[in-house]
């Protein structure tokens, strides 16, 4: 094993890193073959093909032919994760209702490495759009084009939200998405004003959402819940005042149950 010695740096351990590399190659290539993922992390062949075998021995990726897949043993390992967060455990019921209630999408979100990722979401009987909805597990999404990571971003110091978007870039997915850190701050300020975030047509044309941080009892981000449909059910009072209200009403509960969760039980 290497370790990243440079003066200055965290020590990093470089195995760890390239294993983490080609991993990210696999889950985001399509049936990518050795030498596809060779291009892909730039290392040498014989680098490449050693932890191939080795993570293929340990059930973290599987071969099918000449194309690689994550293997199965990361599902339970990621099953294990989010049934260990707190979020999850005091968020999960509160997304259920609200779906029903709604009869759309909702999410429970985390914020990672300064993006936004799925612990769980629960779709209601007008809730459309499946299969994308369900591709947002498996790949973070930049926090200031939804709704919830735009909520999460709120609670945040400036300091931090320019380092998320030094880090991450501005991406612009439609014509309404935010470009520039004035307007972001400015969303931000409004945010924080009112209670909720807002996502306008931002990421997909046609589809809007309303988010809400969750915070702990120290007044850190624990996370985001937001409801998504499209503009055509998501407008008017619907859209400024009722899902508004709803979001903030679960967020609230969820802010309780991981309150509670933490009060000893009598004996």
């Amino acid at each position: 094993m290497h370790a990243d010695d440079s003066a200055g740096s965290p020590r990093r351990i470089k195995s760890i890193q390239t294993a983490s590399a080609i991993l990210e190659a696999i889950q985001y290539l399509e049936e990518p073959t050795f030498t596809d993922i060779c291009n892909e992390v730039d290392i040498s062949k014989g680098t490449v093909h050693t932890y191939l075998e080795t993570l293929e021995n340990e059930g973290f990726i599987a071969k099918s032919g000449t194309e690689y897949q994550l293997g199965v043993r990361l599902v339970t390992m990621g099953e294990s994760v989010r049934n260990q967060t707190d979020i999850y455990r005091a968020g999960q019921d509160e997304v259920e209702k609200l779906a029903e209630k709604t009869g759309e999408w909702v999410h429970l979100t985390v914020e990672c490495q300064g993006q936004e990722v799925t612990l769980y979401e629960s779709s209601g009987d007008r809730a459309i759009a499946m299969d994308y909805h369900l591709r947002m597990r498996e790949s973070p999404q930049y926090l200031y084009h939804t709704a919830a990571g735009k909520a999460m971003l709120a609670c945040f110091d400036r300091d931090r939200v320019r380092e998320i978007v030094d880090q991450q870039g501005f991406v612009q997915r439609t014509e309404k998405t935010i470009t520039d850190l004035e307007t972001l701050f400015d969303e931000l300020d409004q945010i924080q004003a009112q209670g909720y975030a807002v996502n306008d047509e931002e990421e997909v044309r046609g589809m809007r959402s309303v988010g809400t941080a969750i915070t702990g009892p120290d007044a850190t981000v624990r996370g985001a819940i937001s409801v998504t449909a499209p503009t055509s059910r998501l407008s008017g009072d619907y859209f400024e005042s009722e899902i508004p209200e709803l979001v903030m009403e679960a967020a609230n509960i969820i802010e309780v149950n991981l309150e509670t969760a933490g009060v000893q039980k009598p004996r």
